[in-house]
C-alpha cells in the first residue's frame, strides 16, 4: 500500500457533488491523478498482485483507493481532522490485521527456495552457453541478475484444477511490463518447469471477463501444430485457492467465483457513465518456445517475415481454420495483448 500526501484543501482531485463530474479537470488535479495512477502502475508491475490499496491525503480530507485491472474504487472524502472521526484510523487498523492475500498479493506466487533459484540460474547459463546466438542471449539475459531480481515460483493449475495437477515454474524478471494499471497487463517470463527442468515461456495476463469468451488455451488447441502459431503447452484461468504442499486444507477464494477476477467493474454501474466497464479474469499460458519483444528483430527482412507470420497466425486463431494445417516452422509468432517474436531456441517438449 502506498500513501500520497498533498497540501491544501483544494488538492483533492475529485468532486463530492452529484451535480458535478466526479473528476476535477484542473491542471493540478489532473497531475495529482496521474501521479497516483503511476504509483499504482509501478506497484502492480513489480509485485505479483490481484489488487492493491492506497491512501490519498488531500489537505483536511483523505480518500481510500482499491485498484485492480478494471479500474479503481474511490471512497468518499474522509474528514480525518474532524474531532471524533475515526474512519481513517479504523481502515489502517483493519489493514494491519489482514493477511497477504487479503491485501492483494497473488496466492499462487511464492519466493523460490535457494535450491529452486540455483537450478533456474544454472539452466539459464547452460542454454546461453558461449552466447553465439545474440537474440537468444538477450532473451535469457532479460531474467535479470539474481541479486536484484528475486526468483519466484509460480503455480499454475491444469484445466481440471485438481490439486495433484498443479505445475510449478521458476521465473525472474519479466521481459516487458504493462504501462497502465488497467487492462490486460500482459507480462512474459522465461520460466523453468520445476518438474522437468526445461525452459519455457510463461505469459501472465488478464483476459476480458465476457460471457461466452473462451481463454487462449481453447483456441490454441484448435490450431495446434499450425504454421505461425506458437507451440502451446497449457493455459488456464488463475484460481483463488492456495494449494498447500503439505496436502492440508486449501484457502478458498470468493464463493461466487473460484477464479481471480476484478471487482471494480461490478460497482461501476452505480455511478455516472454510460459505458459498461469490462471486468477481467487472471489468465496464464505456457509455451515451449521462447519469445522476445518485437523490437529485437535482426534486420528489415526479419521484421517483414515477423509481420507476415503475425497476420497468418492471427487469422488462424481468429477463424480456427482447421483443415490442411501446415507443419510447424522454426519461427512462430502470435499477438494477444502484446507483440512478440519466436526465437530459434530448441524446443523444450
Amino acid at each position: 500500500m502506498f500513501v500520497e500526501f498533498k497540501r491544501g484543501n483544494t488538492s483533492d482531485p475529485f468532486y463530492n457533488d452529484d451535480q458535478l463530474p466526479f473528476e476535477k479537470l484542473f491542471e493540478t488535479t489532473c497531475a495529482t491523478r496521474g501521479q497516483i495512477v503511476l504509483y499504482s502502475t509501478r506497484l502492480q508491475t513489480y509485485q505479483f498482485r490481484t489488487w492493491a490499496f492506497s491512501v490519498g491525503i488531500f489537505g483536511n480530507v483523505a480518500r481510500l483507493f482499491r485498484w485492480d485491472r478494471a479500474g479503481a474504487i474511490v471512497s468518499e472524502p474522509i474528514p480525518y481532522c474532524k474531532r471524533g472521526n475515526h474512519d481513517l484510523a479504523e481502515f489502517l487498523r483493519r489493514f494491519d490485521l489482514m493477511d497477504r492475500v487479503q491485501r492483494g498479493w497473488d496466492p499462487t506466487v511464492f519466493d523460490a527456495t535457494r535450491e529452486e533459484a540455483a537450478a533456474f540460474d544454472g539452466t539459464i547459463e547452460a542454454v546461453v552457453g558461449e552466447g553465439r546466438n545474440v537474440l537468444l542471449k538477450k532473451l535469457l539475459d532479460s531474467v535479470g541478475d539474481k541479486d536484484n531480481y528475486p526468483r519466484r515460483r509460480v503455480e499454475i493449475s491444469t484445466p481440471d484444477g485438481e490439486d495433484e495437477r498443479v505445475v510449478s515454474y521458476i521465473v525472474g524478471r519479466s521481459i516487458a511490463n504493462a504501462r497502465s494499471p488497467t487492462g490486460r497487463a500482459t507480462r512474459g517470463f522465461v520460466a523453468m518447469s520445476k518438474g522437468t527442468g526445461k525452459l519455457v515461456f510463461l505469459k501472465d495476463s488478464w483476459r476480458p471477463d465476457i460471457p461466452g469468451m473462451m481463454g487462449e488455451a481453447h483456441w490454441f488447441e484448435k490450431v495446434k501444430g499450425a504454421r505461425s502459431v506458437s507451440a502451446f503447452l497449457h493455459g488456464s484461468d488463475v484460481r483463488c485457492v492456495v494449494v498447500r504442499r503439505s496436502g492440508a486444507a486449501r484457502t478458498p477464494g470468493p464463493p461466487t467465483n473460484p477464479f481471480q477476477h476484478t471487482l471494480t467493474n461490478l460497482y461501476s454501474g452505480d455511478f455516472c457513465g454510460v459505458r459498461k466497464m469490462v471486468g477481467y479474469i487472471h489468465y496464464r499460458t505456457v509455451q515451449c518456445e521462447f519469445y522476445v519483444p518485437l523490437d529485437m528483430f535482426k534486420d528489415s527482412k526479419h521484421l517483414i517475415q515477423i509481420m507476415y507470420d503475425i497476420i497468418v497466425g492471427m487469422s488462424l486463431l481468429s477463424f480456427a481454420q482447421l483443415p490442411s494445417l501446415n507443419p510447424p516452422q522454426p519461427y512462430r509468432t502470435y499477438t494477444t495483448g502484446g507483440s512478440s517474436i519466436g526465437t530459434s531456441a530448441p524446443r523444450t517438449s
